[in-house]
């Protein structure tokens, strides 16, 4: 799936029919801007991918849970994916219909889990049994059944970053089989619990589709060992975690994942769930960023933009690769640079050793595949204020969450109302 966001024409870099460089004429930088076109046409292309079985695709709020972007996939048949209240909260009020909400999370708090079944959302992911007895004795007071499944950890190397490895042994998350099928075995103990589903979720950006076969091949053995203990399987979830191609490397198709983890599903006539994130959202977006001054220091060429860490914090803390590219092309010679941000830390540089040609003040550069795991992990470290966010629509554009003011950030911190 090559871009389709972000292309130049005539020189100068644009998202859809919209130039970069005439949205920051008006929207001061930095800030993030993302292509409504590509949001759609790759949700439809996964969702085309699975027609073959039953599905539902419950998109992943961690990923980027700007509104007007939840808006475009729920409004295209997108469930969510929640991992905290909040994010149950906010897919509910931007009109996700509670029948296609899964609440995932190793730490649901009981005030959480109270929220999903007052809302009657369609499944919870247990991750331990103490999480399920809590949930069976909420059900209780409430005289309900929630629908439940267990995420199961089938200690399987995706071969990602570490931080984001989730099935394997080492990982906080879900139960190892033999405890997970222990747990099904006793369902009966638990009866304001309704065993429906199964789940699994191995990690993140994963760009290798052996590792997400193999845990779906353990999905499938389980729901045929899970039909001796009495219980019928409707919904398998897969999770997520499909790689998108943050470098020119390309990353798996939506039609080969499905290939991949459908034969090992099809036989138990269950639901399939995916939960994607990432592979939606990320080639969607780019963080748009000015360029402050350009250095030398010890023989290493600097450029410092006006954005940093506390914006785009991937780089920082997976060492993550993102392309940078500059918005109006220049002619002439290109040097090795290093492309750091204005954080008093060492480790707020965005590329190291990238080529550039002739880098100016007052150049804009954009930070490519950011529509996911950008905007949602900012801060407000060195007290800066968090970006702007705009969506473009074919030539128009519109700022869909304005930029943070240094009166918003002293208003919070001197407790001040608004």
């Amino acid at each position: 799936m090559s871009d389709q966001a972000f292309r130049a024409r005539e020189g100068k870099l644009s998202c859809e029919d919209c130039s970069l460089e005439r949205i920051a004429a008006s929207v001061p930088t930095p800030f993030y801007v993302y292509s409504s076109r590509e949001v759609v046409r790759r949700f439809r292309r996964l969702d085309s991918a699975f027609s073959a079985q039953p599905h539902l695709i419950c998109y992943a709020l961690k990923a980027n849970s700007q509104p007007a972007l939840l808006r475009l996939l729920f409004d295209e048949g997108a469930g969510a994916e929640v991992v905290s209240g909040a994010e149950l909260a906010l897919a509910l009020r931007v009109g996700v219909p509670p029948e296609r909400v899964v609440f995932s999370g190793v730490g649901k708090t009981e005030w959480e889990l109270e929220a999903g079944l007052q809302a009657d959302i369609f499944l919870f992911h247990l991750e331990s049994e103490g999480e399920a007895a809590l949930l069976d004795g909420i059900a209780a007071r409430y005289g309900r059944r929630a629908r439940v499944s267990v995420r199961i950890n089938p200690d399987i190397d995706a071969g990602t970053h570490p931080h984001i490895a989730t099935g394997v042994q080492a990982a906080k998350f879900g139960l190892d089989l033999r405890a997970a099928m222990d747990l099904y075995h006793r369902h009966r103990e638990f009866p304001h619990l309704d065993f429906c589903g199964i789940h699994s979720h191995i990690g993140s950006q994963i760009t290798s589709l052996h590792p997400l076969g193999e845990a779906a091949r353990t999905l499938g053995k389980a729901i045929g060992e899970l039909k001796g203990y009495g219980l019928t399987i409707h919904h398998v979830d897969i999770g997520g975690g499909l790689g998108i191609a943050y470098r020119e490397d390309p990353a798996p198709e939506f039609e080969a994942y499905a290939q991949e983890v459908l034969p090992w599903l099809s036989r138990s006539g269950a639901r399939v769930i995916i939960e994607p994130g990432r592979a939606l959202v990320g080639p969607a977006g780019a963080l748009v960023v000015r360029v402050l001054y350009v250095k030398g220091v010890q023989g290493r060429r600097f450029v410092v933009v006006d954005a940093g860490m506390n914006d785009l914090l991937r780089p920082a803390l997976y060492d993550a690769y993102h392309r940078i590219v500059p918005v109006v092309k220049r002619e002439g010679e290109r040097e090795k640079v290093d492309i750091v941000g204005a954080v008093c830390e060492s480790s707020d540089t965005f590329g190291r050793d990238r080529m550039l040609t002739d880098p100016h003040p007052g150049d804009l550069l954009a930070i490519l595949d950011t529509g996911a795991y950008g905007y949602v992990m900012s801060s407000n470290y060195n007290l800066r204020p968090r970006p702007a966010e705009v969506l473009v629509e074919g030539e128009a554009f519109r700022v869909v969450r304005a930029a943070e003011t240094v009166d918003d950030l002293l208003a919070r911190e001197l407790g001040e109302k608004s």
